[in-house]
């Protein structure tokens, strides 16, 4: 079987003023996302400040991405991490209901810095894929306190034949290594957070995943698409490109979507607002932002309208 690459966007949730789905918002943004070239996560806890979303209105954000997007690029639905078993389960079976490609199984976040045992892993696992016979993709980041084991990945890739792909954060190079080099011809691995993209696809990974595609989709997909055609000077010039745009976006203060949003709105596309306690970067901050973006002199944001002038 060919081996399949691809960048994937982790895509924001445009509000309204009102904070309510802009609905129109997320159509044009997730066509902007397609047309870069990338795959798309919806509904996930940072980008789409998944943890704000109603059950009816991740339902709905999921059902739009699935009428936009399924068929052109591949949409997979990501999720939150869940307190239980049951919050995990019911989100799979909205995504299958949905339709969508694939769906995400973040690590489970017991609360209060509790950290699962083995079995209490196995158990939420066990049930989380055998809830749903969509491919599932399984999500460890270091932001959860812990690790998963890499003999029960194993374990599961062995158990489960719709358990498709692991992306991990790279907090462990050797974790990485070890799991490419044990699991990269059965799942599809990727790194989540895009200043890894480079030390994995060089592994052997098959892509990444983060929110900088967002801003830049295509520079986010040149990547992969350098990296496939052996065209070294466009990858490497377009992951520059990329962790330039996430060192300006990502700051101590711009964290998630604070940033992202805020400069799609100066250049006038549809970041939209976000939801307290999160506020926008504004003022001298966004300017600051938005000219170093313009110095980069980015190709795909050439068109681009400058609200901010």
């Amino acid at each position: 079987m060919k081996k399949k690459y691809a960048a994937f966007v982790h895509s924001l949730t445009p509000f309204d003023d009102k904070l309510r789905v802009d609905e129109a918002a997320l159509r044009r943004h997730l066509r902007r996302l397609k047309d870069g070239g990338v795959s798309v996560y919806i509904g996930a806890a940072g980008a789409a400040e998944g943890y704000t979303l109603s059950r009816e209105e991740r339902n709905r954000i999921l059902a739009i991405a699935v009428e936009e997007l399924k068929g052109k690029t591949e949409v997979r639905a990501a999720g939150v991490e869940p307190r239980d078993t049951a919050e995990m389960v019911e989100f799979l079976r909205a995504a299958e209901a949905a339709k969508v490609d694939a769906a995400q199984i973040y690590s489970l976040d017991m609360g209060h810095g509790v950290v699962p045992n083995r079995k209490e892993l196995e158990s939420y696992y066990y049930a989380a894929i055998e809830s749903t016979s969509l491919p599932v993709i399984l999500s460890n980041q270091k932001k959860v306190g812990y690790l998963l084991p890499l003999d029960l990945i194993e374990q599961l890739a062995k158990r489960y034949p719709n358990f498709a792909g692991y992306a991990y954060d790279v907090g462990d190079s050797f974790y990485m290594i070890d799991l490419i080099r044990n699991l990269g011809d059965r799942l599809e691995i990727n790194c989540s957070g895009t200043e890894n993209a480079m030390f994995s696809l060089g592994l052997g990974a098959n892509g990444f995943q983060g929110m900088e595609g967002n801003i830049v989709p295509k520079v986010a997909a040149s990547i992969v698409a350098g990296f496939v055609a052996k065209d070294m000077d466009l990858m490497h010039d377009s992951f520059a490109k990329l962790m330039q745009v996430r060192t300006i976006l990502r700051g101590a203060v711009r964290a998630n979507m604070r940033g992202i949003k805020a400069v799609l709105n100066a250049f006038g596309f549809d970041g939209g607002q976000v939801r307290p306690p999160r506020m926008l970067i504004e003022g001298a901050e966004l300017d600051d932002a938005v000219q170093r973006i313009v110095a980069l002199r980015i190709p795909e944001m050439a068109d681009w309208k400058l609200k901010r002038a």
